[in-house]
Formats: C-alpha cells, sequence, structure tokens
C-alpha cells in the first residue's frame, strides 16, 4: 500500500512538474503560446454552441445593429461570422487581428459560407489605426478581447475607435470581466489566485473589472450603455460578464 501511494504522489508530482515546465516555456515564448492559443481558440469555435451563439448573434451583432463599412478588433478564428456572413447590410469587413497565426484558421472557418462582401484581415493593433480613415467606418465590433489588452492601452483603443467612427457610429462590445470582490469574493480569489496561468493560456487575457474603460469613454462618446451579464459557459470563473454599445 504505501509502495502504491509512493508510485501515486510520485507520478503527480512529474506530471505537475511538467506542466509547470511547460508553462514556464510558454511564458517566455511568446510565438508558441500564441500558436497554442490560435489553435485553441479554433477547437472552442462551436457555431453549434446554440447558448453562446444566441448571445452573439441575437442580442450583439443582430442584422439591424451591424451595418456600413464594419471593423473588427480582435477578429480572431472568425466566430462572429455565423452572425455576419448573411447580413445584407454589411458593405465591408476588416478585421484586425494581431495574432497572425489566427489567421489560416480564420480564413479556413469563413470558406464554409458565400461571403457576399468584402472581406480584409490584417494584423495591425487597434492602439494605432493610422492606416484607417477618420470617420470611414459604421460599425465596430470586439467580442471579449480587451482582457488580453494590458492597461493603459485599452484608452488607446477606445479613442482610436472614436476617431475613425462615422458620426453616429456604434462601437458594440462584450467583454470577460473580474468577479465582484465583495459581492462574489470566492469567485474573484479564485480568478487572482489563477491568473498567472490563465494570463499564460489566455495569451495575455487577465480578469479586470472593464467598465472604468467605459465609464471614461463617457467623456468623448456621445452615448455610452452597459449592462452586466451571465455568460452562458461551462466554466464559474469567467462567467461575468458585460456588454453594451458606444454611440459616437
Amino acid at each position: 500500500m504505501r509502495r502504491c501511494i509512493k508510485l501515486v504522489f510520485g507520478s503527480l508530482s512529474f506530471i505537475v512538474a511538467l506542466i509547470a515546465i511547460g508553462m514556464g516555456y510558454l511564458k517566455l515564448d511568446g510565438i508558441s503560446r500564441q500558436k497554442l492559443f490560435a489553435s485553441v481558440m479554433y477547437t472552442m469555435s462551436d457555431p453549434n454552441d446554440t447558448r453562446i451563439m444566441n448571445l452573439r448573434c441575437n442580442e450583439l451583432l443582430k442584422h439591424s445593429t451591424v451595418k456600413g463599412h464594419v471593423l473588427e478588433i480582435g477578429a480572431g478564428t472568425g466566430i462572429n461570422f455565423p452572425c455576419l456572413h448573411n447580413n445584407t447590410n454589411i458593405e465591408s469587413y476588416t478585421g484586425l487581428e494581431p495574432n497572425i497565426h489566427m489567421h489560416s484558421y480564420f480564413y479556413k472557418f469563413i470558406q464554409q459560407w458565400d461571403i457576399p462582401y468584402e472581406i480584409r484581415l490584417s494584423n495591425n493593433s487597434a492602439t494605432d489605426m493610422h492606416h484607417i480613415e477618420a470617420n470611414s467606418v459604421h460599425t465596430i465590433i470586439m467580442t471579449f478581447v480587451l482582457c488580453s489588452v494590458p492597461d493603459p492601452l485599452p484608452e488607446k483603443v477606445l479613442l482610436e475607435a472614436h476617431r475613425i467612427l462615422k458620426p453616429g457610429g456604434t462601437f458594440i462590445f462584450i467583454e470577460h470581466i473580474a468577479a465582484n470582490s465583495e459581492t462574489n469574493p470566492f469567485t474573484y480569489g479564485f480568478q487572482k489566485a489563477i491568473e498567472p496561468l490563465w494570463f499564460i493560456i489566455g495569451d495575455g487575457c487577465q480578469f479586470k473589472p472593464m467598465t472604468h474603460y467605459f465609464d471614461a469613454a463617457k467623456n468623448v462618446y456621445s452615448k455610452v450603455d452597459y449592462e452586466y451579464i451571465d455568460l452562458p459557459v461551462p466554466l464559474f470563473m469567467i462567467k461575468y460578464g458585460v456588454k453594451g454599445k458606444l454611440v459616437k
């Protein structure tokens, strides 16, 4: 029995050590981390997940809301295209995705639809969109992106978005957020405990309150609306979210 216990704990220690070594390697090697993240996100991009796709398509990205020249910040694997591919109100689509290892997955994913409008994808950052003319975009989309943007760059993203939006243009967003430390202390503590690991797995993603970025945007945008929501996801520590829109 004692020998079996030693074997079990020895095996567990070995596995933990391998995971620690692997995480340490990914922390130092940004390219490998981005490749892994892109692969994981493509595997998880399930257009048949009715709960999350209902949130994306029927609440956030309704055809009546997404129109004209559309820019998506953090296009990822193209998971929003089940909502966008047959939207006749869209004139063109530009996706920004700095992780170039996502690009092949993006094009592979959208090939399943005959999309009638022009699609462009670039690896430019949303913190500096000098290549996009001011007052030229009707709709901006951003889904689950800001958690990976380190402070104070989210403020730059929102300012750049304001610059390129046409007057009356709309910035639509949904984001993961940190749990409230007062009303949900256990979840908040758990988020902070795993954040160093989550940062590596999620290619820079952190648990942040997030809404202070949008509150600050009230000084620039003509209208700022958002609401807290429970995300339909299986992991309790990422179920807290916020969705809304900014109007120039």
